[in-house]
């Protein structure tokens, strides 16, 4: 199996397209919170109007909101790159859990329907968070903007054996031609590089393939 040979902290190439996908999730963020903040007004106005309930059920709705705020909170977090940074192992549903959760704040392609197939097992991995977060929020939102222009949906079809894990964004359930480019730069493929993983493109695919954690231990005891 081919090392990497540079970590994601040494990498900028292309960094414009996530810096661009920033940015959109930013007003996204930034419509969610006036609209949060307009409901909360208008929640705290009915209560001192009406008054509590003696069951308290008046706060209900007061903890949506504040449910929904911490939601904005989770996305600022993962927009920054950790700190501390380091190798983890991973398990690819919370780290795609984590694209979903950016991808809700942009508002270009928010409706595009995305169906995850189940997978009765995918192995782990060990990669930087961040970084593969990154990875897949771009390529997820590769294959939802052609998905949007054919008026299609996207599937999300991991699998894996004891080497590798590969993660599929396809378009819908017709044959497709085009293939799901990026609009501004090959960030996620150098990104990807520095985790020992590949970006490959095709009709109607895009699809990330990244060592298991069973590889990467393999790798380390072989080497001198």
């Amino acid at each position: 199996m081919a090392q990497h040979s540079r970590t994601p902290s040494q990498v900028a190439d292309g960094v414009e397209e996530w810096l661009g996908l920033i940015d959109q999730a930013l007003q996204g963020l930034h419509h969610t919170l006036n609209n949060r903040i307009g409901s909360l007004s208008a929640l705290l106005e009915l209560l001192q109007l009406d008054g509590v309930p003696a069951d308290g059920t008046g706060f209900d709705g007061i903890n949506a909101e504040v449910a929904r705020l911490e939601d904005c909170s989770r996305l600022v977090r993962l927009l920054s790159r950790d700190p501390v940074g380091g190798e983890e192992p991973l398990i690819l549903d919370d780290v795609l859990a984590d694209a979903f959760a950016i991808h809700r704040f942009l508002h270009s392609v928010r409706d595009v329907p995305v169906t995850i197939v189940p997978t009765r097992f995918v192995e782990p991995m060990r990669v930087e968070r961040w970084a593969l977060v990154r990875v897949l929020t771009l390529l997820l939102y590769d294959a939802k903007r052609l998905a949007n222009q054919l008026a299609t949906s996207v599937r999300v079809v991991a699998a894996s054996d004891d080497e590798w894990v590969s993660v599929e964004f396809r378009l819908g359930a017709q044959a497709v031609r085009e293939s799901p480019v990026s609009g501004n730069g090959r960030y996620s493929e150098s990104l990807a590089k520095t985790f020992g993983g590949s970006v490959s493109r095709r009709a109607g695919v895009v699809e990330l393939r990244l060592p298991t954690l069973k590889a990467r231990r393999a790798a380390e005891r072989s080497s001198p």
